[in-house]
C-alpha cells in the first residue's frame, strides 16, 4: 500500500472510530471540500458542518480505491447505525502526507443490500436452529402472529406460539442429527416487505420405529420490516401430489 492510500485508510478510520484529534491530525491546515451541498468549504466549516453526521455512520467498506501519486479516488459502502446503507465515490488531493481536499460525489442508498442480507441472516439462522432441534431459535425471526400453511394438518396455524408447538414436535420426532438445508433459494425485495421461495431438503432418523427420512418440499416465505426489524409473517410449505394413486411425493428430488 502506498503513502497515499495508507492515508486515505487512516482518514476513514479515525472518521469510523470518531477520533476527532486523530483526524484533524491527517488534514492539511489549508484543507478544504466540496460536495453537492459544500462549495469549497474550509476545515473550521467541514468540522463543523460535517464531523457531527459521522455519528450516524457505524462501519465503512472501501470497495474501490485507486492512486496515483498525491491523488487518490474511492469508493465506499457506509453503514448507518439504522441498518441503512449508501455508497459514495470520494476523490482525494494530498500533499506532504496530508490531505489537502476531498471531493465527495453522492451515490444512492442500497437499503436492497441490506434487507437482503438481513433476509439471508434469517435463512441462515433457520437452517441452524433446525440442525440444531432447537425450535426456540427458530421463533426469534417469527412474528407473533404469523400464518403458517403446512404440509400436515391443521390447514393453517395463526400465531408464533402455535408455529413453536409445531415446530417442536417435529424437531423432537427425530433420534440423532438432523440434514437440512435450502436449495434454490430465491429473493426478492422491497423496502418493507420481501418474500422467497426454495426447497427444502431434510434427512433423518425418525424416533418411533428408526425409519430414515429423506424429503424434499416446496416453501414460501413472506417477510415484513417491523420496527425496522425483518420478522417472517408467512410460511407456505408444500408438495405435489401422484395424480394417479393419490399419494404425496415427498420423494422427489431437485434434477
Amino acid at each position: 500500500m502506498n503513502d497515499t492510500a495508507t492515508l486515505i485508510h487512516a482518514c476513514y478510520g479515525a472518521y469510523q472510530s470518531r477520533d476527532r484529534k486523530a483526524f484533524e491530525s491527517l488534514l492539511a491546515d489549508d484543507f478544504t471540500f466540496s460536495s453537492p451541498l459544500d462549495d469549497n468549504i474550509d476545515k473550521a466549516a467541514y468540522m463543523e458542518r460535517c464531523w457531527p453526521n459521522g455519528t450516524e455512520h457505524q462501519n465503512f467498506l472501501i470497495e474501490k480505491l485507486f492512486t496515483d501519486g498525491d491523488e487518490g479516488f474511492v469508493t465506499y459502502r457506509c453503514e448507518r447505525a439504522d441498518g441503512s446503507a449508501f455508497r459514495n465515490t470520494e476523490f482525494f488531493k494530498t500533499h506532504a502526507g496530508k490531505v489537502r481536499h476531498v471531493d465527495v460525489y453522492f451515490g444512492s442508498d442500497i437499503a436492497s443490500e441490506v434487507n437482503e442480507e438481513a433476509i439471508q441472516a434469517i435463512l441462515d439462522g433457520t437452517i441452524e436452529a433446525i440442525r440444531a432441534r432447537d425450535a426456540q431459535a427458530l421463533l426469534k425471526d417469527y412474528a407473533e402472529d404469523m400464518i403458517v400453511f403446512d404440509v400436515l394438518e391443521p390447514l393453517r396455524y395463526v400465531s408464533s406460539k402455535e408455529v413453536g408447538e409445531r415446530a417442536a414436535q417435529w424437531l423432537s420426532s427425530f433420534e440423532g442429527p438432523i440434514q437440512y438445508e435450502l436449495k434454490d433459494v430465491d429473493i426478492t425485495i422491497d423496502d418493507e416487505v420481501a418474500f422467497c421461495h426454495c426447497l427444502n431438503h431434510v434427512i433423518g432418523t425418525k424416533k418411533d420405529d428408526g425409519e430414515e427420512i429423506d424429503m424434499t418440499w416446496r416453501s414460501t416465505l413472506g417477510f415484513q420490516k417491523l420496527d425496522g426489524v425483518w420478522k417472517v409473517t408467512h410460511s407456505h410449505a408444500s408438495v405435489p401430489f401422484n395424480m394417479v394413486t393419490g399419494m404425496a411425493s415427498t420423494n422427489l428430488k431437485v434434477s
